[in-house]
């Protein structure tokens, strides 16, 4: 039987460095909570949380608590039952696209790009193509080169704003002009939504795409913006009814349901989603002033769009790959080069959403 499922680029580029402990100066998430600070953040103890939690099995689509915590509390007119709980964004996102897509559909996708967002759709049999941003113009989304590929075709188009790995944005009225030209040419709309929350300033913040468009997918997770990667809730918001049916269909041969556990947890944590978002937005915003420092890196010149929203950057480099190699054996920070993110431009991918950001700028300047 053919493998459809090849190891992410990922997965093989981390492979090399196995044994070496390495700390990573890469991730897209704010610094994780321990669970004591997240009990002082939301001012509740995980054993008051977890007072006589149901042991057996969730319901497939999510607690109506938490489905309705996520509605109430990240959107503006998706209802509760519009929600589908998942294992993480991951899951979600295989579910969204072994629901929507069929072997030669054609697919697009802003580039740079997180790898499972277009793999998935590959392993499928898709056809997917790229619409680029462009690095010489602060990132931007042309958008008269998406409605050229929609001319041609176009079952789904991917989006991911704030963008990994370049921390870019969209206007607002970029976003709906996007979700114009989708519903002109009868284009679903998958929006990766998972740092929805950490824009360096509130009026940078998009609506929510399942808010705005009738096709229309939001993607959603804890272990990003909310910086709790140890619970493993995600979730999609559609109000199309008949693909949430395909998508909890394709759920059932996957995790079926999450952990009450979990459930419950995230619950609590959505409710009081603001006061984890100010703790990991201060982080950041401390981080963004050391990350203006960096016009050399071990000696070589890089470039950086100074993102507007979440904790992630992509420096431009004339030698990506030797750069992640010196950055390894001088200083042990790990960054990601360009190959692992569907673009030629020659770049690394920057964390700067850790409490050790500091030390690693001055470890790179010296």
């Amino acid at each position: 039987m053919k493998n459809n499922f090849p190891k992410l680029a990922m997965a093989r580029f981390a492979e090399q460095f196995q044994g070496q402990n390495l700390v990573s100066m890469h991730s897209t998430n704010p610094e994780p909570f321990s669970q004591t600070e997240l009990e002082q953040t939301i001012g509740q103890s995980f054993a008051d949380i977890l007072t006589d939690v149901n042991l057996g099995f969730a319901p497939d689509e999510g607690t109506q608590a938490l489905t309705t915590a996520l509605a109430e509390n990240l959107y503006t007119s998706i209802l509760p039952e519009q929600v589908i709980t998942h294992a993480g964004a991951q899951e979600a996102l295989f579910c969204a696209f072994y629901a929507l897509l069929n072997k030669g559909d054609k697919v697009l996708a802003v580039a740079p790009i997180f790898e499972p967002l277009v793999q998935i759709p590959i392993n499928i049999g898709c056809e997917v193509d790229y619409v680029h941003l462009d690095e010489n113009k602060d990132w931007t989304l042309d958008l008269k080169q998406v409605e050229q590929h929609f001319k041609t075709g176009c079952r789904l188009f991917i989006i991911n704003f704030p963008h990994n790995p370049t921390g870019a944005m969209l206007t607002s009225a970029d976003l709906h002009q996007i979700v114009a030209l989708c519903d002109k040419y009868g284009v679903w709309l998958l929006s990766d939504e998972v740092f929805r929350g950490l824009e360096h300033k509130p009026e940078f913040q998009l609506p929510a795409v399942a808010d705005i468009y009738e096709k229309g997918i939001s993607v959603g997770v804890i272990s990003k913006a909310y910086a709790v990667p140890g619970i493993r809730v995600g979730w999609l918001a559609c109000k199309n009814h008949k693909l949430r049916g395909k998508v909890l269909d394709v759920k059932g041969y996957l995790s079926i349901c999450n952990s009450q556990v979990d459930e419950r947890l995230a619950t609590e944590i959505l409710k009081n989603h603001q006061l984890l978002l100010n703790r990991n937005l201060k982080i950041i915003l401390e981080n963004k002033s050391q990350l203006k420092q960096l016009k050399k890196i071990v000696g070589q010149a890089l470039s950086i769009n100074i993102p507007k929203a979440g904790c992630c950057a992509f420096a431009l480099v004339n030698d990506n790959e030797a750069l992640v190699n010196t950055i390894v054996k001088e200083t042990k920070f790990m960054l990601y080069p360009a190959s692992l993110f569907k673009t030629e431009v020659s770049g690394v991918r920057i964390g700067f959403g850790s409490y050790r950001f500091k030390e690693f700028v001055e470890l790179v300047l010296e």
